[in-house]
């Protein structure tokens, strides 16, 4: 047991702290209270029990600093006293086993003992043998059976899934080393090991890569990442020793990294559209997300094979060298900020390149399309996932997150990470049809549509073709609905919205774009060629071919083609916010930024309306409009039964069939609800197709007027009937499919 406490404080400790670390600690060792109701000043009694939770964070980064050998606090005298006064007072006060919990059960039964056990990991040889067993007292009450959570906050306690097993397994896990207690250990590795395997309802992974937290929220940057972090680190702890983890649990954690974190990750940043509500959080940022999961990897890699190891730290070195926004090292763990600097030294192992790829997550509405040189994420909500959270007072403008959000990311990577969110326009995110209507802090937050076309199909896990069917959640009196599309050809993304409606007074919108500028706001945007926008403030009304907005540093241009005749409404302002705005417990304090964005005005009670746009990643001007002059793109269909786009450069048609009953746009029919992507090449013709609705059972017929001469390869959910020349006629089953997509390719 001793090995093991040894491996935990290897996590948590090394011989040195931070600057801002050290600052925090002189602080909290200046300003600590005797004797009084308070233990600090600054952390008053809170109703929902995080200041439990604030006052021992505190103590454990003081006890840090008292036994990192190269701090001036080094086993300092009076600091560790006042450790010691601290950990009494908390036993005393707030947290010992005669307490009625009260407030967020979070702190008591997670929070609050993790904290307090590498607390007791780092102090334990100076603490009485008394004290440590008085403080170990509710530990054991509130954490109780790993298994179940808020058991002192409910009749019937409910099973811990995701993060939150993992977290009060590991709380077990430390309680059993401190006594030296092996049957606890058990215990704890028992009840982690129920999550060792992939969800098929409710919270968990899914086969597609998806993760659920709360039920319906798809939350991989948030409860992922942090169920990521824990496990690993549980499995790597507990690695060559009597509770090892099975070879089995090993896999599919490696699975999960594979399939659900690294194409959410670019350049060392989580994407924002699976982070819930910790977007609102000032200290957890995208970089913040996407450096725990490089530190879970890294960590991860010791575990592995020779050639497992190297695969996974080369794609660990492209995120660190990637980003130049924030350093790893500066603000990783002891052990991995070690290991991050072999692992640059090391010539043997090269970083990854970034790869170009698709992926639909179908079963927590997300998609993303990466680059190179981007990322381009899309957030919707469904019949099936709720359109966003807010407790805890968290997240209280993030009405509109899901409604189609769409986030390009580029060499910029501080423009979601640089006070993106208290300051942005929360009516006007990027990609979203959304009312003009004011709302209130956390509307419509937990919400189900009553749609279910939500999805899409992905070719070669290269190009896809994305659907929302929109119904407003949020400000239902409105009655706003529309079909939205994305078709992700590589670095042409063409945006399609119709059947626009509304029922009352308030304006409808759809924001094509709204991006952060530099901090003096002077970025360059042009129409056509000419400046527009050149007063702050003012809103510009024109009817462009194409835009072009220049980034705030190199290789971060993004250009807009309208392939239709269009008004566009272009607004250049300084914005104001502050984090408090969006999370109660953030800073008060003011932030201004300046933002670029465009947007279709559709009126009020919009009655079939429609949009056409195309995001050019990485285009400067010059290509842009080059691109708008001589584009391979058309816009086949565009109606309340079908939206179709072809682009001949690269030979790809792609279709979305809103409407159950036969329908041909083009080459293709169909004959009920389905997303369908083909590209025909020299030698052969390639089909995509999935069912986002993922309600259907009957077998969904295609017909393609289109000669082929024999099938090369298909999934088995796809049937092939060659009954007249010149045509092609298949069958998808989609019963059970889950959204996902299926293949066929024909020799032609």
């Amino acid at each position: 047991m001793l090995n093991l406490k040894n491996k935990w404080l290897q996590y948590i400790s090394g011989d040195t702290l931070r600057h801002e670390s050290l600052q925090k600690v002189s602080n909290a060792q200046q300003t600590m209270l005797f004797h009084q109701e308070l233990l600090w000043a600054d952390i008053p009694y809170q109703e929902n029990a995080s200041d439990l939770f604030m006052i021992i964070g505190r103590l454990r980064e003081m006890s840090i600093a008292l036994k990192s050998s190269k701090c001036p606090y080094y086993m300092d005298y009076t600091l560790r006293l006042k450790i010691i006064y601290g950990l009494e007072w908390l036993s005393e006060h707030r947290y010992n086993e005669m307490c009625q919990p009260y407030g967020n059960w979070w702190y008591w039964e997670i929070g609050v003992p993790i904290a307090l056990l590498e607390t007791l990991f780092l102090m334990e040889e100076l603490l009485d043998k008394e004290l440590i067993e008085r403080l170990l007292l509710p530990v054991d009450k509130y954490v109780g059976n790993p298994a179940f959570h808020a058991q002192w906050f409910t009749a019937k306690a409910p099973p811990s899934t995701g993060a939150n097993l993992v977290w009060k397994s590991s709380a077990v896990a430390l309680v059993a080393v401190i006594q030296d207690d092996r049957q606890k250990m058990v215990a704890a590795r028992s009840a982690l090991l129920p999550l060792f395997r992939n969800a098929s309802e409710g919270d968990g992974f899914y086969e597609d890569g998806s993760f659920i937290q709360h039920d319906k929220y798809a939350y991989t940057g948030g409860y992922g990442v942090s169920l990521l972090h824990d496990v690993v680190r549980l499995m790597v702890w507990l690695h060559a020793t009597p509770w090892e983890m099975p070879g089995e649990a090993r896999d599919l954690t490696a699975k999960w990294i594979d399939r659900s974190f690294v194409p959410l990750v670019f350049r060392g940043s989580m994407l924002d559209m699976v982070s819930g509500r910790e977007v609102s959080r000032e200290d957890s940022q995208n970089h913040e997300s996407g450096h725990s999961v490089i530190t879970s990897c890294l960590r991860f890699s010791r575990i592995l094979d020779e050639a497992d190891q190297a695969r996974l730290l080369s794609r660990v070195k492209g995120w660190i060298v990637a980003d130049t926004y924030k350093s790893y090292i500066a603000g990783s763990p002891p052990d991995t900020a070690e290991q991050a600097r072999a692992l640059l030294d090391n010539e043997q192992i090269q970083p990854a390149w970034e790869e170009a790829f698709c992926k639909m997550f179908a079963h927590m509405d997300r998609a993303v399309l990466q680059g190179p040189g981007f990322a381009f994420s899309i957030s919707m909500f469904s019949s099936r996932i709720y359109s966003y959270e807010s407790i805890n007072r968290e997240n209280l403008k993030g009405w509109y997150t899901s409604y189609g959000m769409s986030h390009l990311y580029n060499n910029d990577l501080g423009h979601y990470a640089d006070c993106y969110w208290p300051t942005v326009d929360p009516y006007r995110l990027p990609g979203t049809t959304v009312t003009d209507a004011r709302q209130k802090d956390g509307a419509g937050q937990g919400r189900l549509s009553n749609r279910t076309f939500v999805g899409g199909a992905v070719l070669h896990n290269r190009y896809g073709a994305i659907a929302m069917e929109l119904k407003d959640v949020v400000n239902e009196a409105d009655g706003l609905t529309a079909l939205k599309s994305w078709f992700l050809f590589g670095n042409r993304i063409v945006a399609l919205g119709s059947d626009i409606k509304g029922c009352n007074s308030a304006k409808v919108e759809t924001i094509i774009e709204n991006r952060k500028l530099n901090h003096c706001g002077d970025n360059s945007i042009r129409a056509d060629g000419k400046k527009i926008c050149r007063n702050l403030g003012n809103v510009d009304t024109i009817h462009p071919k194409w835009i072009h907005m220049t980034g705030s540093v190199d290789e971060a241009d993004v250009g807009i083609f309208f392939p239709q005749q269009c008004s566009v409404h272009a607004l250049c302002e300084q914005r104001q916010g502050s984090w408090k705005e969006i999370n109660d417990f953030g800073s008060p304090e003011r932030i201004e930024r300046f933002y670029q964005t465009l947007w279709f005005d559709h009126g009020e009670a919009p009655q079939g309306d429609h949009y056409v746009y195309v995001l050019l990643p990485g285009f400067n001007e010059e290509e842009t409009a080059s691109f708008a002059e001589h584009s391979s793109l058309r816009i086949l269909e565009l109606n309340d039964q079908v939206h179709a786009v072809e682009d001949s450069e690269l030979g790809i048609a792609a279709v979305h069939f809103w409407k159950s009953g036969w329908y041909r746009s083009g080459i293709i029919a169909c004959s009920s609800q389905a997303s369908l992507i083909l590209q025909k090449n020299s030698t052969s013709l390639t089909l995509a197709i999935a069912d986002p609705t993922q309600m259907q059972s009957r077998p969904i017929e295609i017909e393609i007027n289109m000669p082929v001469t024999r099938v090369i390869n298909k999934s088995d959910r796809i049937a092939v009937e060659h009954s007249e020349i010149g045509k092609v006629k298949l069958w998808f089953d989609p019963d059970g499919a889950g959204g996902e997509s299926f293949q066929v390719e024909f020799g032609i």
